[in-house]
């Protein structure tokens, strides 16, 4: 179908690689929280989405290819039918998931899958296990460095 996205170390979450625009906002809450972005080299789409955290200081994003249709059809959509095609879209692919924190911007990436959930789709309990534990590996690695050490 399309290559898929890979959040870049650093970007923005609604800006999450060289090259990507904003084609069309799909939700807004200071920032935009979901969206089509297309890329400007290979002119690709790309949806991508808030998946919590968008007014806190750390928040998780998902990304995932479209077709061209489906980006047409994304942009046509409003209201509940908009957050429908969206769940299901984002629930029957792999996605591309990325942890952002505010000043940081995107902080780590990860792939994995969402599964159904009220009111909203979650990570797959597999993948969120993952995430948090690849992200305390790092924190751990951090501290346990001698320039970190308690003097």
């Amino acid at each position: 179908m399309t290559e898929p996205l890979i959040p870049e170390l650093g970007a923005l979450p609604w800006k999450p690689k060289r090259g990507t625009s904003l084609v069309h906002e799909l939700n807004h809450w200071d920032i935009p929280t979901s969206g089509v972005l297309r890329s400007r080299w290979t002119r690709q789409h790309h949806l991508f989405r808030c998946l919590d955290g968008a007014t806190t200081q750390y928040s998780v994003w998902a990304y995932m290819a479209l077709s061209r249709k489906e980006a047409r059809e994304l942009m046509s959509l409003e209201g509940d039918a908009l957050r429908q095609y969206q769940d299901r879209l984002m629930l029957s692919r792999t996605l591309a998931i990325a942890v952002a924190e505010e000043d940081a911007g995107i902080i780590h990436r990860a792939r994995g899958r969402l599964a159904q959930s009220e009111p909203e789709p979650r990570l797959e309990p597999a993948v969120s296990r993952r995430v948090q534990r690849e992200i305390q590996e790092e924190a751990s690695a951090l501290r346990d460095m001698p320039v970190f050490a308690a003097g």
